[in-house]
């Protein structure tokens, strides 16, 4: 289906060739069940090797609109208090796109019998492209400099995180896109370093029913946060299921607040353990916005490789 909104690719278009360096980081609906791919420290923190994988279209529909793939591995060391982990991702909106890989490595402190304090730091590369064959503005060409065909740079990138956790309660804390880059001559839009804050508790409603609220605060600087509240039911240890909703918050910046409502969206989420080691998740997200009529979906596929300790399977947590 063409899009709605003939101008897109036009505004992309002058916000790539104006706005060095301003790329927005990936949009992520299922990070609550795989943390890795916004914080390195997140890292064996389940003790068991999980894999997962993501597929997320933003917008369906919407001509240029931004699809993602991702696929992270994750796992205890030998050390039980290492944990190491690695994750692959593939980000395109319109004429960009952003191909990555990271290698992550975690540090975990004992704090009592229950909680578990990791830092952990990610480096990789990512070869950033602009393929101005992509770019058709037709009759409405901004005044600035279109690529006639594909630019291409690799550069490197780091993250890094502090991740807690009890058997009901986590946070983490991590910043990715570490190291800056600034280059007056190119064109290609990379991502500006990004602040993350996650946070939730379990509760128990019954013998076979539980709790889960959290929230992601996601912080650029340079403008309103990105607020994302969630709660979902885990039920019989095998099906999540609960709903998001996304907004934005004047937080470290004067904003306009016609501007916050331009970033309020909802989702729905469920996870089904199709089998002890096999996982399905499937999220729907609707914007509030007037791209309400292009909604976005993101499949996620997880395996987990468990463990014996001390003569017991270990199996996943549920944080």
């Amino acid at each position: 289906m063409k899009t709605k909104l003939p101008y897109l690719l036009v505004l992309l278009c002058a916000l790539v060739v104006q706005q060095a360096s301003a790329q927005q980081a990936p949009q992520y609906t299922q990070y609550i069940f795989n943390e890795l791919v916004i914080n390195p420290a997140y890292s064996g923190s389940k003790d068991i090797i999980n894999i997962n994988t993501t597929y997320r279209s933003q917008w369906t529909g919407l001509e240029g609109a931004p699809t993602t793939q991702t696929l992270s591995v994750d796992g205890p060391a030998r050390n039980a208090r290492m944990g190491w982990g690695m994750h692959l991702i593939n980000d395109r909106a319109g004429a960009q796109s952003q191909t990555g890989a990271y290698a992550n490595i975690a540090t975990r402190i004992n704090l009592s019998r229950t909680a578990q304090l990791s830092l952990g730091i990610a480096g990789g590369i990512s070869q950033y492209v602009l393929d101005g064959t992509k770019l058709n503005p037709g009759d409405e060409t901004p005044d600035v400099a279109i690529p006639e065909g594909r630019e291409s740079q690799i550069l490197p990138d780091a993250k890094i995180g502090l991740f807690f956790n009890t058997e009901r309660y986590y946070a983490g804390l991590s910043v990715a896109n570490l190291i800056p880059f600034k280059d007056d001559n190119t064109i290609i839009a990379t991502p500006r370093r990004h602040y993350f804050f996650s946070t939730g508790y379990m509760f128990d409603l019954g013998p076979w029913i539980s709790l889960k609220p959290s929230f992601l605060i996601k912080q650029d600087f340079k403008g309103p946060a990105n607020l994302d509240l969630n709660a979902f039911l885990l039920m019989y240890n095998r099906v999540w299921l609960g709903g998001s909703y996304r907004t934005a918050v004047p937080m470290f910046t004067d904003v306009d607040m016609s501007e916050i409502k331009k970033r309020n969206a909802w989702a729905i989420l469920a996870q089904v353990y199709a089998t002890p080691k096999f996982r399905i998740g499937y999220s729907y997200d609707v914007s509030l916005t007037k791209l309400r009529d292009f909604s976005s979906h993101e499949v996620s596929l997880g395996y987990s490789i468990f463990k014996k300790q001390n003569g017991r399977t270990i199996t996943p947590r549920n944080l």
